[in-house]
């Protein structure tokens, strides 16, 4: 019986539409990698210094083809989502299971990866940290170019703003290896939200017609959670609202500490913040649209109530009341505690 999904047609898809955007001279990116590497060990000490946060080992910059972060983020999704595609199989009618389906679900996820890996500029992949169990020398991917095409287009120093985006993703690497629960505690959310998901086809019609009530209501049916909300099963939005306010925190988190930690050193760091702030308001069109269809809009408002959240809580208590999201997950905000800090503060104790 062949898989829910063809890996090898979702790889393929994948590279064949990253491959449709054009790839900088090979000299560029060996340039990139090269500015990378000569400031990744200082990135990790300013990100130690900005959030108290201290992480063993060495991280490791891997410059990417978007081909390659493509392929990186398939081996991802494999490994997240075989629990659930296991039961699938199981419960979806041997006559369902054909080739035809599964290289239609390939095509699918390798035309939505293909696509992301043009807008992708750095990520620290916690899944495949984690499937691999080497934390001492995680390796953080930056797709080259994207990030040569960005500096182009708008006129960026290229060694300020590799330090910028580097700043950013090992912000998240110190999140998740400084903070000796948390690889734990979301690997739990993950599992959480899949071992809830309903493998029964029969699900996919009814999170149809949920479409079609909330545009009949004249509401917008992708929410806040992108696409994934409205096939959600009342058990998942839990862990899915709690994923939203986990990532909003942390996502929140990474953008000021970038602006923060190389506040000496990255002069136009405030050029970049401004111009990546347009960036994410300005989406017309197509654009707008396929941002909406795969979630992105979701995870742009995840950078700004996040940031948000972190100034108005250390405008009150400094930076020793915000770091006390660090000590257990119960102290974590959930997204209506990311919207409205105040009930935050007042849950930990402290004045608003």
């Amino acid at each position: 019986m062949p898989d829910v999904i063809s890996w090898e047609v979702a790889s393929r898809v994948a590279k064949s539409v990253a491959g449709y955007f054009p790839e900088p001279p090979k000299s560029e990116i060996e340039s990139l990698e090269l500015d990378l590497i000569s400031v990744f060990s200082q990135a990790q000490l300013q990100v130690a210094n900005a959030t108290g946060l201290n992480v063993a080992g060495s991280a490791t910059p891997l410059v990417m083809t978007r081909s390659e972060w493509a392929e990186a983020n398939i081996l991802s999704f494999r490994t997240t989502l075989t629990p659930l595609l296991e039961q699938m199989s199981e419960k979806l009618p041997r006559w369902r299971m054909s080739s035809v389906s599964s290289a239609v679900a390939g095509v699918q996820l390798g035309a939505i990866l293909g696509w992301f890996s043009s807008k992708v500029l750095g990520q620290f992949d916690v899944i495949l940290a984690d499937a691999s169990g080497d934390f001492d020398d995680d390796k953080v991917y930056f797709v080259a170019p994207n990030i040569i095409g960005v500096e182009m287009k708008y006129g960026f120093d290229q060694k300020q703003f590799r330090h910028w985006i580097a700043l950013h993703e090992l912000t998240h690497r110190a999140q998740f290896n400084g903070v000796e629960w948390m690889r734990g505690y979301f690997k739990a959310l993950l599992d959480d939200a899949i071992s809830f998901a309903n493998p029964d086809p029969s699900a996919f019609f009814a999170a149809l017609k949920k479409v079609f009530d909330e545009i009949r209501e004249g509401r917008n049916p992708l929410g806040e959670l992108g696409p994934i909300g409205f096939f959600a099963t009342p058990e998942q939005m839990g862990s899915l609202n709690k994923i939203t306010g986990l990532m909003s925190l942390l996502e929140g988190h990474g953008d000021v500490v970038m602006n923060r930690a190389g506040a000496n050193d990255i002069l136009e760091s405030v050029r970049f913040e401004e111009v990546f702030s347009q960036r994410r308001n300005s989406q017309r069109g197509l654009a707008k649209l396929v941002s909406q269809l795969f979630g992105i809009d979701a995870k742009m408002r995840q950078y700004q109530d996040g940031a948000k959240f972190v100034h108005r809580v250390e405008e009150v208590g400094g930076a020793g009341l915000f770091n006390r999201v660090w000590e257990h997950s119960e102290n974590l905000p959930d997204i209506s505690e990311i919207r409205d800090p105040a009930l935050w503060i007042t849950r930990l104790g402290a004045r608003s």
